[in-house]
């Protein structure tokens, strides 16, 4: 007998928020699920920053970026001990689960739908907690930014909320990262947008700035609202600075081109075994230790040291260079750390020393006072953070956030711009840093648009619904039964329930007719399979929660000319054709 036809779920289930999810219009829907994501994720970064905090107090005795103060034995040691516990986790962890970091939900986000694995994320929590505690050169952003995505991920796929909701999750999940761990909810979500997605929608940024918000709100109710770098509220002197200023960004543009380059270097040298690469690190950052330990952990209280002129110009160079060293190898050497944190130190330092140099030749070439070195060193955060990772919005808002300081969002525009040019000018391929690292891969993240326009849209969405499961052999009274229910397609099924056709039920109305005005005795039964037909199309299955862009790649893989679509019970629940696609977008 036809199975029967499929009912429209009701208005309040968990299939009904599935299917209304897949369509481009569920902003409800997707503000909902933001401001879940949002609380998750700030809960998460909550408990991180308080392993961190907890294990700095107790195991170090002091704050987790106040190494100069710490006994010599603790600099040296805590290196060597960390590296080795980092040494045992990717030794013993299985490789698919060691890849992390930015780069890592770039990745998944471009090729899987944001499908990330929560293993993945659960290693970043402790890798990230033991590499930031033991003083290697590394940031909280890049893990802060996986452990966020990875949870928003999850939660989607715990309830199988289609792929293109998956996509909008793992951007709520890093914007509110980026907030609750720095308390800079507008730059998490331009981040998460520029950087992590690369593209700008009226209905993603909704999702992700309540995401944003509940996040960054969870995070201040628990944790306050710690402000890291302690800068006055200074401007530019005058805009016969602004010739300078540029130059400044293309100074620090080249050096974020030279970091791009070393990264990319050592990142060569991971082909050698990982004890030697993991020693390597330890030493070198025990090294530091020993003669520089302001250049151990992220360094934000050299920014506040520049940001107040206590460091002369040769030390900044010094520091600036070993920091952009020290970081690269580390990262480069393949050791999961954030980088953005130490490149806002590094884009700190020069920018305080380019002030340095504009102040010694200012004061001797017009009659004016020159800005602050505090001035060029909030512009420099900016322009190294918005060349390497070619995010000049992102940067700004971090910028603007990060000091709270509006009067140097101007200059740090021009600064950001001429960084982002340099920079691209000496690396013209890929000059975002995480784009750099896939495409040595040979992965290339970047999709044309009506690809990533078709992302958007789950195929639930574009789906025909009105169509009849049938058996390939029926009698006659269940063939007039079929068009009687006045279908528009006949998914045909063998005796074995394996191979699918699919139909136009007009044919078989057609075929009907035929037999009635045919002088010839009707059959008892029908091999539907044998029906004169002109549109009969060869179909194959695909899951209910994936995009348009995935069907649409499907069609052409598996060589069939339709889809049907199935549930998570593997039944049926509507038909997909090459045209149907075609005509949602024409």
């Amino acid at each position: 007998m036809p199975k029967q036809r499929q009912i429209r779920p009701p208005l309040i289930s968990l299939r009904y928020f599935r299917e209304r999810l897949a369509h481009l219009d569920a902003l409800p829907q997707l503000a909902l699920l933001g401001l879940i994501t949002g609380l998750m994720t700030g809960a998460l970064m909550v408990l991180f920053l308080s392993c961190l905090n907890y294990l700095s107090q107790t195991l170090l005795g002091s704050d987790w970026e106040d190494y100069e103060h710490m006994p010599l034995a603790i600099r040296l040691c805590a290196p060597l001990i960390g590296c080795l516990l980092i040494f045992l986790l990717l030794t013993f962890v299985p490789k698919q689960w060691r890849a992390q970091g930015i780069g890592h939900v770039i990745e998944r986000f471009s090729f899987n739908q944001g499908r990330l694995p929560w293993q993945n994320g659960l290693h970043q929590f402790f890798s990230a907690t033991i590499a930031l505690s033991c003083g290697l050169s590394a940031g909280r952003e890049g893990p802060a930014v996986h452990m966020g995505a990875c949870v928003s991920s999850w939660l989607g796929q715990k309830f199988r909320l289609p792929n293109n909701c998956l996509r909008i999750l793992v951007g709520c999940g890093s914007a509110a990262a980026i907030g609750a761990s720095f308390n800079t909810p507008i730059a998490g979500v331009i981040f998460a947008m520029e950087v992590i997605m690369a593209e700008y929608t009226v209905v993603g940024f909704t999702p992700i700035i309540l995401a944003s918000v509940s996040g960054t709100a969870l995070s201040q109710w628990l944790l306050g609202q710690p402000i890291l770098f302690h800068s006055a509220p200074d401007q530019l002197s005058s805009l016969i600075e602004l010739p300078w200023v540029a130059a400044s960004g293309i100074l620090i543009g080249c050096v974020a081109a030279l970091f791009l380059l070393l990264c990319r270097h050592f990142n060569r040298l991971q082909r050698y075994p990982l004890w030697l690469r993991v020693l390597t690190i330890a030493l070198l950052t025990a090294g530091a230790g020993f003669y520089l330990p302001v250049l151990m952990g992220t360094g934000y209280d050299l920014v506040n040291l520049s940001f107040a002129g206590e460091i002369s110009l040769t030390l900044l160079l010094v520091l600036a260079a070993g920091k952009l060293l020290l970081t690269g190898i580390t990262f480069g050497l393949g050791i999961p750390i954030g980088i953005i944190g130490p490149m806002l130190v590094i884009g700190g330092l020069l920018g305080a020393a380019t002030g340095h140099i504009g102040t010694f030749f200012g004061d001797q070439l017009v009659d004016e006072a020159t800005s602050p070195i505090s001035v060029y060193a909030m512009i420099g955060m900016a322009a190294m953070m918005g060349a390497s990772l070619q995010a000049p919005l992102a940067a700004l808002m971090a910028l603007l956030e990060l000091t709270n300081n509006p009067h140097i969002i101007m200059p740090g525009m021009l600064a950001v711009i001429s960084a982002t040019l340099a920079c691209r000018h000496w690396v013209p391929d890929n000059p975002a840093i995480f784009h750099h690292m896939l495409a040595m891969r040979g992965l290339d993240v970047s999709h044309p648009p009506l690809a990533q326009a078709m992302s958007r849209i789950g195929v639930t969405s574009v789906m025909e619904q009105d169509f009849l499961s049938s058996l390939n052999q029926v009698t006659i009274q269940e063939a007039c039964a079929l068009i009687e229910r006045k279908p528009q397609w006949l998914l045909i099924t063998d005796q074995s329930g394996d191979t699918k056709t699919l139909m136009p039920a007009a044919e078989l109305a057609n075929h009907l007719y035929l037999l009635q005005q045919d002088d010839k005795p009707i059959p008892d039964t029908l091999l539907l399979s044998e029906i004169p037909a002109e549109d009969r199309l060869t179909v194959g299955p695909i899951d209910d929660h994936l995009t348009l862009t995935e069907a649409y790649i499907r069609i052409a893989d598996i060589r069939e000319d339709a889809l049907y679509i199935i549930n998570e019970h593997q039944q049926p629940i509507g038909i997909l054709t090459n045209g149907m696609i075609e005509r949602y977008y024409t």
